[in-house]
């Protein structure tokens, strides 16, 4: 795993070198990219663009943005650094000196729909699970914004 001062982070198979995912979304330069325990998720964060975002390992899609403070002026980046706690079931991104967030992270996608199945008294649609990344059978056809 690198980060890069071109915005983006990539994955690299260590046995031959070649690049897994580039993960591309950060205006600014990345600090830093780390993976979570179980290898599914990555986390990266730029200073410059405030931002801390979640990613697939497997894919490199974007899965969550958290945004810190906004830019006002000509003002130096914040510090801002993202982490797993040590089951990687919560990614904390911390902004500056005043603001931290912290977003709930499911180990698997059958961990999500059995938390979701918990809170929400109904079947996902097929747009429902595409919208949450979930696999999906079949053609859907156009889902709504």
């Amino acid at each position: 795993m690198t980060a890069s001062r071109d915005g983006s982070a990539r994955i690299w198979d260590v046995a031959d070198g070649a690049e897994q995912a580039a993960l591309r979304g950060h205006k600014g330069f990345v600090r830093e990219a780390t993976f979570s325990p179980s290898g599914l998720y990555v986390v990266t964060a730029s200073p410059q663009d405030r931002t801390v975002r979640l990613w697939s390992a497997s894919s490199g899609r974007e899965i969550a943005i958290l945004t810190g403070l906004e830019t006002v002026g000509n003002v130096e980046p914040a510090s801002t650094l993202a982490t797993f706690n040590s089951e990687g079931t919560r990614m904390a991104g911390v902004f500056g000196d005043k603001v931290a967030r912290i977003i709930r992270v499911f180990p698997t996608p059958q961990d999500m729909i059995d938390y979701a199945r918990t809170v929400v008294p109904r079947e996902l649609t097929p747009c429902d699970r595409q919208r949450f990344f979930l696999p999906v059978e079949g053609d859907i056809g156009e889902c709504p914004n």
